[in-house]
């Protein structure tokens, strides 16, 4: 009886668990849940952020990398010098795309385009340049006769020409535009016929092009801000003469552009103007640029009612405030290039 009564007072008192501390406990995690939830939200949204960034400087540096290379090379011709003859055989060779003695065109705030861009996101300029793809072709043989098909190196790899190519055949003397009719890679013959569209008017060439002279495809190649197919707003896009336009880049938003006029002959910009100023498109010699790159990604950012300058253009987002702010992160990035073939 007393060893049974030593048992019941050494075994210990039992408690539950009482509500306070259910309540202590429960808020204890609901703060330290909505700590860890704050966490992640921050965390995603500045990962949001640095990636919307990263896709922006990307989008404007490659957008400016092309129309950089393709101003320099804009009314390339081999070695012949800007002052040198050049003959355009196409027919309508003041047509917009082959007008090859024209290296530069500009369009002011989308008005009065061309019939082959089309889509034009409204404010926006557009611009065109004319320039040359160097296919490393040179002419095996010297023409016999000015209007002979001049005949490169036969076997070449890749094919540098197509039928239908528009071509310049140019040595330090001079130069001719003409319609490839007729590629033969295995000859290497280039022939040149009044058929096709545009087609060549004459099959002259104005001169005997002898052996090493050059030939380089020409193109007309247009840049302009267009509706992404995408969904994600407007994106730079591109159209070489009458191939399928093509988007380069989302998130360029707008593009203004300056042409620098030199009006004294000295090879230097005096002026730079919009495009429905410019007097000579011949004497534009340079070219600034600006580009409103912008994340495709709404609300990474704060609402940003700022409008930005391009150029002297203010470009505002909220359009006055009639549109809400869409929490992208936008960058205006502008350059100068210079039209190197008409320096020299």
């Amino acid at each position: 009886m007393m060893n049974g009564m030593r048992r019941q007072a050494a075994s210990p008192h039992q408690r539950g668990v009482g509500l306070v501390e259910i309540m202590i406990s429960l808020t204890l995690g609901l703060i330290v849940t909505g700590a860890i939830v704050q966490i992640y939200l921050t965390t995603k949204r500045q990962n949001d952020m640095q990636t919307s960034l990263t896709g922006r400087q990307e989008s404007a540096r490659f957008a400016a990398q092309l129309i950089q290379r393709d101003a320099q090379m804009a009314g390339f011709r081999g070695c012949l010098r800007d002052l040198g003859t050049v003959v355009n055989t196409l027919n309508n060779s003041n047509n917009f795309l082959y007008n090859y003695g024209q290296h530069v065109v500009g369009f002011e705030n989308a008005g009065g385009l061309p019939a082959s861009i089309t889509n034009v996101v409204p404010g926006t300029d557009v611009l065109t340049l004319r320039t040359v793809d160097d296919t490393n072709v040179v002419l095996a043989a010297g023409m016999a006769t000015s209007s002979d098909s001049p005949v490169t190196t036969a076997g070449l790899d890749p094919v540098p020409l197509a039928n239908g190519d528009i071509a310049l055949v140019a040595d330090c003397s001079g130069a001719a535009v003409f319609q490839v009719d007729k590629y033969n890679p295995g000859t290497g013959a280039i022939e040149h016929v009044s058929a096709g569209v545009p087609g060549n008017s004459t099959l002259n060439l104005g001169r005997r092009f002898a052996t090493g002279a050059q030939v380089f495809r020409l193109r007309t190649t247009t840049y302009y801000i267009r509706e992404s197919a995408n969904g994600t707003g407007p994106a730079l896009w591109r159209r070489v003469g009458l191939q399928p336009a093509e988007e380069l880049a989302e998130g360029i938003e707008n593009m203004q552009v300056l042409y620098g006029q030199d009006t004294d002959g000295d090879q230097s910009p005096d002026v730079y103007r919009a495009a429905n100023a410019v007097t000579n498109w011949g004497q534009v010699v340079s070219l600034q640029v600006a580009l409103l790159a912008a994340g495709t990604q709404d609300r990474v950012a704060d609402a940003d009612p700022r409008t930005f300058d391009l150029l002297g253009q203010v470009v505002d987002p909220t359009n006055g405030g009639a549109l809400p702010s869409d929490g992208r992160v936008r960058r205006v990035v502008s350059f100068t290039v210079a039209l190197r073939n008409r320096l020299s």
